[in-house]
C-alpha cells in the first residue's frame, strides 16, 4: 500500500516513513504542500498522514485536490 506523509519536521518525518516502511508500506514523503500537491498529481495514494501547519500552507488545503483527482481511495 502506498502512503503520502505530508511532515515537515525532519526528526518525525523520517520516524514515520521509516517505520511505516518497516511495516511494509510504501511511503513517499513531503516536507511542503507544495510537493505534496505535485505529489497526488502523479500518482495514487490508498492513505494519507498529513500535518496541519506546513511551511507552505494548511494541511487540509491537500484534501480538495485528493478528492477532485479522485487519488485517495476508499
Amino acid at each position: 500500500m502506498r502512503i503520502l506523509l505530508v511532515e515537515d519536521e525532519p526528526e518525525l518525518g523520517s520516524t514515520l516513513a521509516s517505520r511505516l516502511a518497516n511495516e511494509g508500506f510504501i511511503v513517499d514523503h513531503f516536507a511542503t504542500l507544495g510537493s505534496a500537491v505535485e505529489a497526488v498529481l502523479g500518482a495514487e495514494y490508498r492513505a494519507v498522514l498529513l500535518d496541519r501547519r506546513l511551511p507552505d500552507g494548511d494541511g487540509l488545503s491537500l484534501l480538495p485536490i485528493l478528492r477532485r483527482g479522485r487519488r485517495l481511495r476508499r
